[in-house]
């Protein structure tokens, strides 16, 4: 586990999950991959935490390797689970979870992951959309940046200059540079959505699989759709 800002802990074992710590309790970002749960409870627990401590889980998008461990998570802390209304039916199980974007530039490769294992299907206790989220222990905002999936979401954290927890709508090079990722490709949407997270103030950015940025986030995120436009 890795010590972002105070209060904010990455947990990491093949996907990034966030724990966000306060006087009201423990709020996560994503669930990790099926049995992530252990690493995310030892995380927990060396802050001085448990999982009956985390009061509700944020999910940024409906793949299984942010939602995988979700099931025990929930069942282990009763935590209510907060998605995107886009990617909701997906979390839920009603409607199959939607490929990454660069299947469609590989269409050979789409049976292959229509066999991968699909994630416990959870009921999700709230619906969000883009704006404030009125009833948790911290201060979050709900960005929408669809282009991953049709409902992935962002979070941004109201905490020492700003977290932006962006999931898979972003990612970063080893240099440190914002890059797209290699599963999406250039929509659009998905750069609308870039554009959209720029326009935001805040001095760190969590991903979903690289090593976050400390400093000076949002002007990297400037600096790409710049160079994009």
């Amino acid at each position: 586990m890795v010590r972002i800002v105070d209060g904010v802990y990455q947990v990491s074992k093949g996907v990034n999950s966030f724990i966000i710590d306060g006087d009201g309790g423990v709020v996560l970002i994503d669930a990790g991959l099926p049995r992530f749960h252990g690493s995310i409870e030892k995380g927990l627990n060396g802050i001085g935490r448990s999982i009956l401590d985390v009061r509700a889980v944020l999910i940024t998008h409906a793949h299984i390797d942010h939602v995988g461990g979700l099931a025990r998570i929930r069942g282990g802390s009763g935590a209510e689970v907060y998605a995107s209304t886009g990617d909701a039916p997906a979390v839920e199980g009603e409607v199959p979870v939607t490929l990454p974007p660069f299947v469609d530039r590989m269409p050979v490769i789409r049976p292959v992951f229509r066999l991968m294992p699909r994630a416990t299907p959870v009921d999700e206790d709230h619906r969000v959309s883009p704006g404030p989220i009125d009833d948790l222990p911290e201060d979050l905002t709900v960005i929408g940046t669809p282009g991953h999936t049709p409902g992935h979401v962002s979070f941004l954290l109201d905490r020492s200059g700003g977290v932006m927890f962006v999931g898979d709508a972003a990612t970063r090079s080893r240099g440190g540079e914002i890059r797209r990722g290699w599963m999406n490709r250039a929509t659009p949407q998905f750069d609308e959505s870039l554009r959209r997270l720029a326009e935001h103030e805040f001095e760190v950015a969590c991903f979903g699989h690289a090593a976050p940025i400390t400093e000076a986030a949002s002007s990297m995120f400037q600096r790409f759709v710049t160079s994009i436009r």
